[in-house]
Order: C-alpha cells, then sequence, then structure tokens
C-alpha cells in the first residue's frame, strides 16, 4: 500500500506541470495555425459542410488564382480508423501543375495530430493518395482539409470542412 501512495504523490505534484505543458502546447498550435499572417489564410477560400458536404460527395470550390478545385474522400460518410483514398481535382487554372500536393487534415475543436498525407500528380490537374484519420474521444470531429502545393503552406488557397462522426 505504501509504494501505492507514493505513485499517488508523485503524480500528484507532476500533474499541473503537466496540464501546464499541454496547455501551452495547445496555445502554440493554436497559435500558429489562427494568428494572421502564418499561413497566408486571408486569401484561402472555405468549403463548410453547409455550402458543400464530403460525407455525401465530391465538394468543388472557386479557386482564387482561376478555375474550380474538386475534392473527393471515399467511402463515405467519411469513418474514422479505415483506409480513405483522396481524390483531388484543378480544372480552369493556368495549367502550372505541382508535382504533388499535400493535404493537411486538421482538427477544428482540438488537435488530432500531424494528418498530413501526400497526393501525387496521376494526371494533368489531377492528384491521389490515401489517408486514415484517427478516432476522436468526442462523438463528431470537424475537420479542416487544407490543401497544400508542394507542402507551401503560404500557398494554400482552399479548405474544405467536414465532420466524421462515430455512428458513421
Amino acid at each position: 500500500m505504501g509504494d501505492l501512495e507514493s505513485l499517488a504523490r508523485g503524480f500528484n505534484r507532476a500533474a499541473p506541470w503537466l496540464v501546464a505543458g499541454l496547455l501551452l502546447a495547445a496555445g502554440w498550435v493554436a497559435a500558429d495555425r489562427y494568428l494572421a499572417g502564418g499561413d497566408g489564410s486571408d486569401n484561402v477560400v472555405v468549403v463548410t459542410p453547409e455550402i458543400c458536404d464530403l460525407n455525401e460527395g465530391a465538394c468543388t470550390a472557386q479557386h482564387p488564382e482561376g478555375g474550380e478545385m474538386t475534392l473527393e474522400i471515399t467511402p463515405r460518410p467519411v469513418p474514422m480508423l479505415q483506409e480513405l483514398e483522396l481524390h483531388l481535382r484543378h480544372v480552369g487554372h493556368d495549367g502550372s501543375d505541382p508535382e504533388w500536393i499535400e493535404l493537411d487534415f486538421a482538427g477544428v475543436e482540438m488537435y488530432m495530430g500531424f494528418q498530413r498525407p501526400r497526393l501525387e500528380r496521376v494526371g494533368p490537374g489531377e492528384y491521389a493518395g490515401t489517408t486514415t484519420l484517427p478516432i476522436c474521444t468526442t462523438e463528431a470531429m470537424t475537420w479542416a482539409a487544407t490543401v497544400l502545393p508542394e507542402g507551401d503552406g503560404d500557398a494554400a488557397r482552399v479548405q474544405y470542412r467536414f465532420v466524421t462522426a462515430r455512428d458513421h
């Protein structure tokens, strides 16, 4: 019993430091993601589920620099802990296709770790790849999938938001 009490006292002394460290890390991530100037977000078109729901089909956005960008995620509705097929198409633009694109999947309500699959060019303006989203402790999670040409956050111009739910 003495070892258990000693362990509990040690945890009680460390717990405030652990919480402070987690809060500091969360603040750092939030500041990096949401403060103006760091990610070019002032020029990013955001496609919300109210505009188009990726759980129901492909979603198209008008790219600020020309043309349309369409993202499709299958299977639908978008599940957690299951391999997802990602297809991105950019048509009607100037024709300068990056060699590859990353999709940065970020949890909107909470940090969900680093999720940035690479989509390879499979044709003019066409990209494909796969990923798996982690499960969330809440019943539903809003995700922001930001298109990053060749991984360049400053070049991001389109973001798609969608919700995953445990009952999907």
